[in-house]
């Protein structure tokens, strides 16, 4: 379904923290600039600092949003320094955030993509919060049908549009301990096994299917192969962090 000529819902995906007062920031910059649509909070615990781990997280997110949201993204180390600040639309959505890689994987995924750059003149003195000074006042731009200032850009300038769109490797850390890859569910039989930091694990449909404290894989919501413990924490017993490497053992 294509999406209407203005955004429906914002949902902010951060490296903030859930509760942060920058997610509270940003929804006034929103609001105080009569943005009337619903505001969610998709996400407030990407990796921190790690724009290339949380890119894959991101595009993982995108079949699940209702067409017409538009998303703004900030995880940016480098706020304050020359990187591009980025408007994407594309068949379904908006994506507003830096060019650091960030965006790469959601542009690589979506249809009918244009581009931009955004130049507009922050009105305080921050050069450190983007999100509320910079994306905020974007987003209420287009949610009040005014032309974002910029310059049209290719998708090959942006950084990271050469990345593989499955990743073996682990991007996201859960509340549970449940260690999501960026590898796609398509790309790995159900008969055969990953193994993380020498050990072997075999694929299970869902929690049900093993014992409490038995580790597995599996396709998790977002259609990204997950590796997980019944009753347990995965990132915990397997010792499994962002950036863990995964073999897959034919």
């Amino acid at each position: 379904m294509p999406a209407p000529s203005s955004p429906d819902l914002i949902a902010l995906f951060t490296d903030f923290g859930v509760g942060s007062h920058y997610l509270g920031q940003m929804k006034a910059a929103l609001y105080g600039r009569r943005v009337y649509c619903p505001i969610v909070e998709l996400c407030s615990d990407a990796p921190a600092f790690d724009p290339i781990s949380s890119s894959y997280l991101l595009g993982s997110f995108l079949d699940y949003l209702p067409a017409g949201s538009l998303i703004i993204a900030v995880v940016d180390p480098g706020v304050g320094s020359d990187r591009r600040a980025i408007l994407v639309k594309s068949e379904r959505h908006w994506l507003l955030g830096p060019d650091n890689g960030l965006l790469a994987i959601a542009v690589q995924r979506e249809k009918d993509v244009r581009l931009q750059t955004i130049t507009l003149e922050k009105t305080n003195g921050s050069r450190t919060f983007d999100g509320r000074d910079l994306f905020a006042p974007a987003a209420a731009m287009l949610c009040q049908n005014e032309v974002v200032p910029g310059v049209e850009i290719q998708a090959s300038s942006l950084i990271g549009i050469g990345w593989p769109v499955s990743v073996a490797r682990i991007i996201y850390i859960d509340t549970y301990g449940n260690a999501v890859s960026g590898m796609v569910g398509d790309t790995v039989s159900k008969g055969q096994a990953l193994r993380v930091n020498g050990v072997d694990i075999v694929y299970a449909a869902t929690f049900s299917h093993v014992q409490p404290g038995c580790y597995f894989w599996y396709v998790n919501s977002n259609n990204l192969v997950e590796i997980s413990v019944n009753s347990g924490s995965a990132a915990d017993l397997l010792e499994l962090g962002i950036g863990t490497r995964i073999e897959i053992v034919t």
